[in-house]
């Protein structure tokens, strides 16, 4: 498909799983070249069914495994496990790292497992690139680089995707909101907020499994009004995060059926965090 935008969509629960199944049942030929599975869902026969089946339907779009943001050395069993569901697997092709511990550990396993690395992973500039360039397939450009910086690592000879949707992670901690309220452990589907003196709620991402939280933004994050400017050979990626089922779909659909480019307007109040700082 030349001269198209193409997008990576990262799923956080099975929501998103499902919702991603209806839209690509829905919809044929859809821009997807990769899509990020939570790591903790990957063990559910299930939710490897569900993958399976939107695979034949996007068979040219990655499978990747996206990796916990915390990693203890308790973890090593579960990664032993992530290991060889990619190893030569024709469901996963690799994993998305965003930390040391998972570079480390997969930087002496098979070659066959591809490594991805997150917005979060030090890609900040050309001496950073060249060296995880060794090791990486790709990586996420940083969200927190302004547009002039963003210019300057496009220039780089590697294959770079940037987050285009998502609520942004304000803070990764080992601290949880539910055991600080005595609430450890707390029901798996209770959701948690975080309120500010303006009245602003964060949402809270708990996972029981790794034990750390994500504080995300108030608002997602949305470029939507800006995606022409980058150029096709990068792959946008569209991060679920909160959303359920339904809002699941309709980001989706918008960015996947090209409405931005229609000029639709986005349904939700979004930010477009550091994307206008400085000049293209």
């Amino acid at each position: 498909m030349p001269d198209q935008k193409h997008f990576n969509v990262s799923l956080l629960n099975k929501e998103h799983l499902l919702a991603l199944k209806e839209i690509t049942e829905n919809n044929a030929d859809l821009p997807i070249s990769r899509v990020y599975l939570n790591a903790d869902l990957a063990f559910d026969e299930d939710i490897l069914s569900i993958c399976q089946s939107v695979k034949e339907l996007v068979p040219e779009a990655e499978w990747i495994l996206e990796l916990p943001k915390i990693l203890r050395k308790g973890d090593t069993a579960y990664l032993e496990r992530v290991s060889n569901l990619t190893n030569g697997s024709s469901m996963f092709q690799g994993v998305l790292i965003g930390n040391l511990e998972a570079a480390g550990f997969f930087d002496e396993k098979s070659s066959q497992i591809k490594l991805y690395g997150d917005h979060n992973l030090y890609l900040w500039n050309s001496k950073a690139v060249e060296e995880w360039g060794n090791l990486l397939s790709g990586g996420c450009l940083p969200l927190e680089l302004r547009r002039e910086e963003l210019q300057e690592m496009l220039k780089m000879s590697f294959l770079w995707e940037k987050v285009v949707y998502g609520r942004i992670p304000m803070m990764v901690t080992a601290n949880c909101v539910a055991k600080t309220n005595g609430n450890c452990p707390a029901p798996p589907n209770e959701s948690f907020k975080l309120r500010d003196r303006m009245g602003k709620d964060f949402p809270v991402y708990r996972n029981c499994t790794h034990c750390y939280n994500v504080i995300y933004n108030s608002l997602p994050l949305s470029l939507h009004g800006s995606l022409s400017k980058y150029a096709d050979d990068i792959l946008l990626r569209i991060a679920l995060t909160t959303e359920g089922k339904r809002e699941a779909v309709q980001v989706l659909s918008y960015f996947l059926l090209g409405l931005w480019e229609r000029n639709v307007p986005f349904s939700v109040e979004y930010t477009t965090g550091h994307e206008k700082r400085g000049a293209l």
